[in-house]
């Protein structure tokens, strides 16, 4: 099989604590692929985004920063395959996330994204009921310091918390109502390939359970263009919110499975692609 695939580490200032985590996933896939004839290679995500490559049919991508992503784009409009693509990726940065889980249907916390420079817009807030507790989050990435998820009542403790993120240098923040239940994690490969959950010890969702998070995880990620994805969600009872959604997180204690899923996924949409009869995929 004549195919080279790259695999594109996660930055380290992206990848607060889990640096190790999240390239074992990475190296796992590549493992796996490799298993089938397929040539690999690895770059971090600086590397990617300044060096000069030959062309790669595949790219599977953990990359987050705005050079590595516009390096990613060019890779898929040249005609490799990306997983994730850079418009997935993209689409995970808070200040679009809740906005298009909302847009698919998909049971979600109200939020708002808000300017964390004062005076606090009134208006902006206007939909969440701050008599009850919410969750502010950095507005572009995920977590990436202790203080960038905080949970606040009332509007003062809201002012406050925005005045720190804004003295931090993050000019956006996610404002999210809290729900309470049990929280869970979810990890998935799209196509039905993969589809596990993580729960505390002690714990476990219902078949009913599991099928719901599932679908509505499955509607997520194809909303945002998701190939490779995980998230969390509330679950209290029948009914669960989906309160965060991620491009591609580290399986750390699913990996083995997920990774075999991810090079399955990977070598379908590789037979799938216009090329493929060419490199005899």
């Amino acid at each position: 099989m004549n195919l080279k695939i790259m695999g594109i580490y996660r930055e380290a200032e992206y990848s607060p604590g889990k640096v190790d985590a999240d390239a074992a996933i990475i190296d796992a896939v590549l493992a796996e692929m490799r298993g089938f004839g397929v040539e690999t290679v690895t770059a971090d995500a600086d590397n990617f985004a300044r060096g000069e490559f030959l062309a790669p049919q595949m790219v599977l991508a953990m990359c987050q920063g705005q050079g590595a992503l516009s390096r990613l784009a060019a890779a898929e409009q040249g005609g490799a395959v990306v997983i994730n693509s850079a418009l997935a990726i993209r689409n995970c940065y808070r200040d679009l996330l809740g906005a298009g889980l909302m847009r698919a249907g998909v049971p979600v916390p109200e939020g708002v994204v808000i300017s964390t420079a004062g005076p606090l817009d009134l208006k902006a807030i206007r939909t969440l009921d701050l008599t009850r507790p919410v969750y502010i989050k950095r507005g572009d990435l995920h977590a990436l310091a202790h203080d960038d998820v905080q949970r606040v009542a009332g509007f003062d403790q809201l002012e406050t918390a925005l005045n720190g993120f804004a003295q931090r240098g993050v000019a956006q923040a996610y404002v999210q109502q809290e729900v309470l239940g049990e929280v869970v994690k979810f990890y998935g490969v799209s196509g039905g390939e993969y589809f596990a959950t993580v729960c505390d010890e002690g714990r476990h969702l219902t078949d009913a359970q599991k099928r719901a998070l599932q679908s509505a995880a499955s509607v997520a990620a194809g909303a945002l263009g998701l190939e490779v994805w995980g998230g969390d969600a509330v679950i209290e009872g029948d009914h669960f919110s989906i309160i965060d959604f991620n491009d591609w997180p580290s399986f750390s204690r699913v990996r083995v499975e997920a990774a075999r899923a991810i090079a399955r996924r990977s070598l379908l949409l590789l037979r799938r692609h216009p090329m493929a009869k060419a490199l005899r995929v």
